[in-house]
């Protein structure tokens, strides 16, 4: 009896060592199950472990699922996976696949916001990246507490969500990255703030500028068209500028690509059309260029311009000249087009 338990024994101690030595083979060898250069695996906020593994299994990058989780619930319990976008692009151990993503060592998403668009606009951006819903982006850019330290006026962050190139962890909030935009505004533009030489506060300054921003294409014309809308709120002058009326188009559900003459009518206090002087806010997300251009706007005598159809524009003084410019670029222009 006393010799078969030792023989049970010594079976035990050797069946043991080979499950160790098995385990731990398993956990250091590299793999690599997909064909591609590389791999790429998002990981959710909130997931299980034994979801994140088998996703991992089935796209390749660990050739079992469950000696891993075994692995982190007897010796990794107090890690925990970073969610993200994760790239894989050699072959790895099991050890080194969960040490990269306890790390939290993700490929973050880059996002080129232009100058020129809108709250609107960025939201479907970011959304689309999955980067928040566009539910949630309303929600944050909303309300303007963020910028209220130098511009109180503001009703919402449009304006001031600086457009630049971001990068971002795909689980950040749309309240993280909102705040980063604006916070990219300051650095970029705060300093210049106490530059402004044009007689409007901030708020009013960043909302001329948005105008700018959706009427000039050339950089050289922006301190004109500045100047343009400078002087016509001098001379207590409706603005009549388009893109104002779009936005409040878009505030009304309205916007279909197409601005209407009947559109011009729209009761909003955005449409500087029918409102006198600046609308409540900005309409879009201005540049560097365009926010300098209102703070310092070029000194003309112009109060009118029209575009020429090649993004740039003929500037006039007086509204006859104004009206022969349109005859000549817009009606003429669009009469010859629809000879051709």
């Amino acid at each position: 009896m006393g010799q078969s338990l030792l023989t049970i024994a010594i079976f035990a101690v050797l069946i043991g060592a080979g499950a160790t030595w098995f385990f731990w083979r398993a956990l250091n060898t590299p793999y690599k199950g997909y064909t591609e250069t590389a791999k790429r695996v998002e990981v959710r906020r909130g997931q299980r472990t034994s979801t994140i593994l088998q996703q991992l299994q089935k796209a390749g990058v660990l050739r079992d699922e469950w000696i891993p989780l075994v692995y982190m619930k007897l010796l990794r319990a107090r890690d925990s996976v970073k969610a993200g976008v994760y790239e894989f692009d050699k072959a790895m151990s099991p050890i080194d696949v969960i040490d990269k993503m306890v790390r939290g060592d993700v490929v973050l998403k880059t996002i080129t916001i232009r100058e020129g668009l809108d709250r609107f606009a960025i939201a479907r951006l970011f959304a689309t990246e999955g980067l928040g819903t566009e539910k949630e982006w309303k929600k944050v850019t909303d309300e303007g507490d963020l910028i209220h330290d130098i511009a109180p006026e503001a009703d919402s962050l449009e304006g001031y969500l600086f457009p630049d190139t971001y990068k971002f962890d795909p689980g950040t909030p749309a309240s993280t990255i909102a705040k980063a935009m604006v916070a990219n505004f300051r650095q970029h533009w705060g300093g210049e703030i106490a530059l402004i030489s044009n007689g409007l506060n901030v708020h009013q300054t960043v909302t001329l500028a948005s105008i700018v921003e959706t009427e000039a294409q050339q950089p050289r014309e922006r301190p004109i068209v500045a100047s343009v809308y400078l002087n016509r709120l001098n001379r207590h002058m409706l603005l009549g500028a388009d893109p104002t009326v779009i936005y409040a188009l878009k505030l009304a559900n309205r916007w279909d690509g197409n601005i209407r003459k009947s559109d011009l009518q729209i009761d909003s206090p955005y449409n500087t059309y029918r409102k006198p002087g600046l609308p409540p806010g900005p309409i879009a997300n201005p540049g560097l260029a365009s926010l300098r251009a209102a703070a310092a706007p070029a000194t003309t005598p112009y109060l009118y311009f029209v575009a020429r159809n090649d993004g740039s524009h003929v500037f006039a003084t007086n509204i006859n000249e104004h009206n022969a410019n349109v005859e000549k670029y817009q009606r003429q222009y669009f009469r010859d087009l629809r000879r051709r």
